[in-house]
């Protein structure tokens, strides 16, 4: 038991002494940190983006004759979109579609059930007398089923 807790002891000592916080300092005085200069690779890549825009724009201004013909990706995106004319068209179509959709609704809102007349004593029909009766005073409400919901 013992033996444990003297192991477990110096197992957090171990992990106490291996802390690398904002606050524990390191020894850096003979560290060897690479040479800074303008040999870097990204300074390379910069000069050859730089010199690529200024090449991208010389020979887009001599495709287009300095900008007075259309550019030939303006000139393929236009083959490959649709003409206005057709866009006119389906934009029509669906507008007629809407407005027929919005008659509808109005309709339909504006639309009531018939109104159902409910008789207050319904067993009224049940008390009249079968005898003494004149011919054409009275129907026959026998077949009579009265809704009581």
């Amino acid at each position: 038991m013992a033996s444990r807790f003297f192991s477990s002891a110096r197992l957090a000592s171990r992990a106490v002494s291996r802390r690398t916080y904002a606050t524990h300092h390191h020894d850096t005085t003979n560290a060897v940190f690479p040479e800074e200069t303008f040999n870097a690779n990204i300074w390379r890549n910069a000069v050859l983006a730089a010199i690529a825009g200024v090449a991208w724009y010389r020979i887009d201004q001599h495709i287009t004759d300095l900008g007075e013909e259309k550019h030939p990706f303006t000139k393929w995106i236009e083959y490959h979109m649709t003409p206005a004319a057709e866009k006119d068209k389906f934009n029509n179509e669906a507008l007629d579609r809407a407005s027929q959709l919005a008659e509808y609704r109005l309709i339909a809102q504006d639309a009531q059930r018939a109104p159902v007349y409910r008789m207050r004593y319904p067993e009224a029909f049940e008390r009249a007398s079968p005898r003494g009766l004149v011919t054409g005073q009275q129907a026959d409400l026998s077949d009579l089923k009265v809704r009581t919901d």
